[in-house]
This record gives C-alpha cells, sequence and structure tokens, in this order.
C-alpha cells in the first residue's frame, strides 16, 4: 500500500558495522580504506549477494542490508562472521577487519532506495549489542529461524535498547564449525587461507574418535556482562564446615562445587562460584558486600555437618537488595541420601526465582553419575586432593579414584578424576614418562566421556590435554562443547581464552577469561597470566602490567609472570620497570637465556611480538 509516495513492507534487516574503525583508520588510514574495501569486495558483498539481499547503503564502517527472508540474512551473517574471522587468523591484530551484526525482522518504509522506520532502529541497537566477531537477534527473527539454521542460539533475555520504548528479547548466534560449503572456499586460491575450525573438525574425528556431534558447540567468545541482563543471578558462596577438622573440608568443599555445578547447567541462571570473596583475617563479608563485588541480586549460603552415617545440611537463598531470606531449609538424613538433599537445593532454588525449566531438562541437569556414595565420596577426597597440587598428594588421589572405580566401575568422574592425576603429573613435572602419561589422560577422558557425554570433568580433562599437546583449535572445540553443557562454567571459558591466545585472537581470548574470572575470581594462577598475555597481543599494556603484578603475589614461582612482565614494560618504555622484571627473571633461572621462545603460538607474528618485547627488556 502507497501513502504520501511511500511503502511499507515486511523484511528482515541487518545492521553490520566495524569493531574500532577509528583507531584502524588512526594508525594506517589508507591501509584500513584498502583492506575494508577487499573485504567487502572479496567476503561481505558475495555473501549478500548469495543469500538474497539487498545492500541499502554503506556508511563508513557500517553497512545497511535488507532480506527478503530471516533465515537467508541469519545464514548470510553466520558466513561473514565465520570467514571473517579465518581470514583475521593469519592477520596482525592493527590489520584486522571484525565486524558486529544486528538482525532484526520488522515492517520498513520505503522511500526510494532507502528504509526506514522502528524495524531499521531495532537492529542498529541489536548490533551494538553483539561483541566483536559476534551476531545478535531479536525474538522475532528467533522464532522464524528456531531450528533453520547450523548454529546454536542463546536467550541473553529481555534487554533496554537505547531510545527503543519496550525492552526487546535478545538472542546471541553461537558460531559453530560450519558444516555446509562457505564462500571463502571457493576463494582458497586467492586468499590462502586455512581453514582452522573446518580442519579442527575432521581431527576430532581422526585423532579423538568422536563420530557424534553433541550440539552447536562452537560458542563465539562474545561475552554478555552479567549486569544488565534480564536472567536472574546467584552467587554460591563455599558451605561452611560444622565439623571444625580440616580433613573433612573435602566433603563441604565438594558438595558446594556440586550445587554450584548443578544450578550452571540452568541457561536461565547466572551463577558464580564466589568461594574467593572473603575479609581480611577471616573477618565475614556482609551479603550486601559480595553483591556489590559480584554484581549479583541473590546469594546462597549455608553449612554442613558430617556425623556417621548421618549428615546435615542448612541452607539459606537470600535477596541481597532487601537482605532477606527467601528461603532456607534444613536437611537432617542419612549419608546415602546426599543426592536427594543436593537436587532438593538446586530444585528449590530454581522453584524459587521462577526459572522456565521443563522437567526434562531438570532429569538433564540433575542426573547423578553413580548411585554408590563411598565412590563419591573418594571421588571427592581426590578432586580435593588435586586441588592442592602436590606430588604426594595427587599420587594419593590415584588410588582414591581407583577405589572409585573398583566400587562403581561406570563411574565417569572418576575416570576423569583418575585422568587428572597424570595430567597434572605432567604438567608439575612429577613423572619421567609425559607422553606415556598424556596418553593414559587421554584415555580416561575418553572412558569418562563413553560413559556420560557430558560430564565436565572429563571433557574439561580432553581440553586440557589438547592444550597441553598444542592442538588449540581442538582444545577450542572442547571448551567450547563444555560451555553448551554449562554456559555458567568458568573452567570452561578460562580454557576457551587460553586456547584464543595461542591461536592468535586476542580479542576473543580477553572476552573468554574475564568472563570466567566474572564467574570465579579465585580460578587457578595460571589463567591470570594467561589473560595478561591476552591483554599484551592487543597492545593493552596497562591492564596487562596490572595482572600480572597481582598475580606474583599469588605464586611461589612466578618466573613466567615476570617474564612477561618484563616485556610488557619495555613496549610501554619503561626502562626501569623492565630492568627490575628482568632481574627478577634471572634471579629466579640464573640460567635463563633467550632460547626459551614462546613457540606454542600458532601465529610466527605473534611470538615475534613477545620476543620483541623481551629483547627491549634485556632477555
Amino acid at each position: 500500500m502507497e501513502a504520501h509516495g511511500m511503502q511499507r513492507r515486511l523484511s528482515a534487516i541487518m545492521s553490520a558495522d566495524v569493531v574500532g574503525y577509528s583507531r584502524l583508520m588512526a594508525a594506517d588510514e589508507e591501509g584500513t580504506l584498502a583492506r575494508l574495501k577487499a573485504h567487502r569486495e572479496e567476503l561481505f558483498d558475495p555473501a549478500i549477494a548469495e543469500h538474497q539481499g539487498r545492500i541499502v547503503k554503506l556508511m563508513g564502517d557500517g553497512a545497511l542490508v535488507e532480506f527478503t527472508s530471516v533465515v537467508e540474512a541469519v545464514r548470510a551473517g553466520v558466513e561473514i562472521q565465520r570467514d571473517t574471522a579465518a581470514r583475521n587468523a593469519e592477520l596482525p591484530a592493527d590489520q584486522r577487519i571484525v565486524y558486529r551484526i544486528g538482525i532484526n525482522q520488522g515492517d520498513v518504509i520505503i522511500d526510494g532506495d532507502d528504509i526506514y522506520g522502528d524495524g531499521v532502529n531495532v537492529a542498529a541497537r541489536l548490533q551494538e549489542r553483539a561483541t566483536p566477531g559476534g551476531i545478535c537477534i531479536s525474538d522475532r527473527v528467533y522464532g522464524d529461524v528456531r531450528g533453520k539454521i547450523d548454529v546454536g542460539i542463546d536467550d541473553l533475555g529481555d534487554q533496554e535498547l537505547k531510545n527503543i520504548p519496550e525492552p526487546v528479547r535478545v538472542y546471541r548466534v553461537l558460531l559453530g564449525p560450519d558444516v555446509g560449503k562457505t564462500r571463502l572456499q571457493t576463494l582458497t586460491r586467492k586468499l590462502r587461507q586455512p581453514r582452522l575450525i573446518m580442519a579442527a573438525s575432521v581431527t576430532v574425528v581422526l585423532l579423538g574418535g568422536l563420530a557424534i556431534w553433541y550440539g552447536p558447540w562452537s560458542i563465539a567468545p562474545d561475552q554478555i556482562g552479567l549486569t544488565g541482563s534480564a536472567k536472574p543471578s546467584i552467587a554460591v558462596l563455599p558451605f561452611d564446615n560444622l565439623n571444625k577438622d580440616p580433613k573433612e573440608d573435602y566433603f563441604s568443599e565438594g558438595i558446594t562445587k556440586d550445587i554450584v555445578n548443578d544450578l550452571s547447567k540452568f541457561q536461565n541462571l547466572l551463577v558464580i562460584d564466589s568461594g574467593s570473596v572473603s575479609g581480611d583475617a577471616g573477618e565475614a563479608v556482609s551479603v550486601e558486600e559480595i553483591s556489590r563485588k559480584l554484581g549479583v541480586r541473590y546469594v546462597l549460603e549455608g553449612s554442613v555437618l558430617k556425623s556417621g552415617e548421618r549428615v546435615r545440611i542448612n541452607a539459606r537463598l537470600i535477596d541481597s537488595a532487601t537482605g532477606q531470606h527467601i528461603w532456607a531449609e534444613r536437611y537432617d538424613q542419612a549419608t546415602d541420601n546426599i543426592w536427594d538433599i543436593q537436587d532438593e537445593i538446586t530444585g528449590s532454588i530454581v522453584r524459587t526465582l521462577a526459572l522456565r525449566i521443563t522437567e526434562i531438562e531438570q532429569r538433564r541437569v540433575l542426573a547423578k553419575s553413580t548411585d554408590n556414595l563411598e565412590a563419591y565420596e573418594f571421588t571427592l577426597r581426590g578432586r580435593a586432593l588435586i586441588a592442592r597440587q602436590s606430588r604426594s598428594e595427587n599420587f594419593e588421589a590415584r588410588k582414591l579414584f581407583r577405589s572409585a572405580i573398583e566400587l562403581d566401575p561406570n563411574y565417569a568422574t572418576a575416570y576423569a578424576g583418575l585422568g587428572w592425576t597424570y595430567f597434572e603429573a605432567v604438567y608439575w613435572g612429577w613423572t619421567g614418562s609425559p607422553q606415556k602419561a598424556v596418553q593414559q589422560a587421554h584415555d580416561l577422558s575418553q572412558k569418562a566421556l563413553s560413559l556420560e557425554a557430558t560430564n565436565i570433568y572429563g571433557r574439561r580433562l580432553l581440553a586440557s590435554i589438547y592444550n597441553l599437546r598444542r592442538q588449540h583449535e581442538m582444545a577450542l572445540i572442547e571448551s567450547e562443547r563444555l560451555i553448551a553443557i554449562n554456559p555458567n562454567d568458568a573452567g570452561s571459558f578460562a580454557q576457551q581464552g587460553m586456547a584464543l591466545v595461542w591461536l592468535g585472537r586476542p580479542e576473543g581470548a580477553i572476552l573468554a577469561l574475564e568472563r570466567a574470572l566474572r564467574f570465579d575470581p579465585d580460578l587457578p594462577p595460571h589463567n591470570f597470566w594467561h589473560l595478561g598475555l591476552a591483554y599484551y597481543l592487543n597492545e593493552q599494556y596497562d591492564d596487562s602490567a596490572t595482572v600480572l603484578q597481582r598475580n606474583i603475589g599469588r605464586k611461589t614461582d612466578p618466573f613466567w609472570d615476570h617474564l612477561l612482565l618484563a616485556a610488557v614494560y619495555a613496549q610501554m618504555g619503561r626502562k626501569e620497570e623492565a630492568a627490575r622484571a628482568a632481574e627478577a627473571v634471572r634471579r629466579i633461572d640464573p640460567r635463563y637465556k633467550r632460547q626459551m621462545r614462546f613457540d606454542q603460538f600458532k601465529n610466527s607474528a605473534d611470538m615475534a611480538r613477545v620476543e620483541e618485547g623481551l629483547r627491549k627488556a634485556g632477555l
């Protein structure tokens, strides 16, 4: 219909924008324009045309595109982001063209070749919500594309968008390995770019024997913040051990961790393991302070008292906005009912917070790996011993996991725990046969996953093994599978970040590692070091120095922190501080020579960047 010379029609609208365009132009104006033009001609425009899109207008670093099909609009966006990521893999950070994309469906006003209206405005705001390399879509788009494209989609909840009067439900497209033909494959000769993820997918089948894909695993590390989300957020405090015997800590710690893991699997709940929140010299920290530090609405606290064959657990859910207990319960039962207690705590929380969960999802989340209480206790004790990173306690843990397997030969977590003992022995140099130990760890991870495909300990072990073997594409795939299983697991995001660092994707690594530390600020120190390395590669030297300095105080052997810190200070021109860091390196290892390389990088340019800083620091 026409009115005042204008027409209306229902369209799918894509808004795309280049991240950091002003910074790129300031650094290299002519080069940036040339790269942007080449990118559009070789990737962006052909993808739009192939999916029957029309470029309405180009706006410097942005583009507005109209499609007649919502499905084709999303497919075009996915193709653009995948191929852009593959093209960028071999480029230094200051030469990468990275897009944010927003896609909406709505009624638009046609004025000549241009389009206007709320549908266009919402697409632009969705683009602003997407993070580098990511795609955000509206609920109208989600309703039409669900089940029709080869990607996963994550519900981010209702979002307030700038200048949009009503909240919009926003979804994030999870950019997984492409199972179809992409434009980049047809440009192989011209672009000479490897398809990293496709190669990794083939390797999974050849090396891992994983013939089944369990879902849209490959989640682009386009992190969303925890604040501003419509999802309820909850911090789980460590349950107090009322036995007052440190030897019994493993039991309360294990129960706390399992409750965190159970809650974390619900897509509609944001969960933070807040074990690192404490006051000075054991001083209690208020719920309000915890909420302020972690940015959460709810806090779960409790205690455990184990006596003989009985266990008493107290649990309280507190609304930090009011300080009121909105749910509390005491359980006093035989220890063989421990799983029922954990399930009741988890179920009560999700019911209290009125989450939209199905009975099927509850059964999946709350399923237990074993019905044997003694095997479960052996496994809890073994996990606690591994965490201490001691050679003698590692071997003691190995005995406990074997005992658990004897009691229940189908206990997946016990096999994964046993595999972790071999992995840790290699990682910390406690074995004279590292290759054999790595293979044992790998075999045990496969055994665990054959018994329980979604076992987080087994899959996390497999991701760590791949990182250790410098198969970082494989580690990335495994970490992303973990995130799909448990979207709030700090360790999974940390491993995703580490893989991205070595793959030369520092922006994504920073997002993943920062999110990991948001979920669990007390992650092992090597995660902080990798974040410092990602900041360094992204030329965020101040941030890198800050995180490395803090990490030095947390470690007994901060050699690598001082080494990287020397390069950071040298790049900043802070010669005296670089010299002090270099002196610390030589003090820790008097035999240090420059043959020590950062040779885990996939791209030689990244290794050269670090070595440049070390040279400037005299190392």
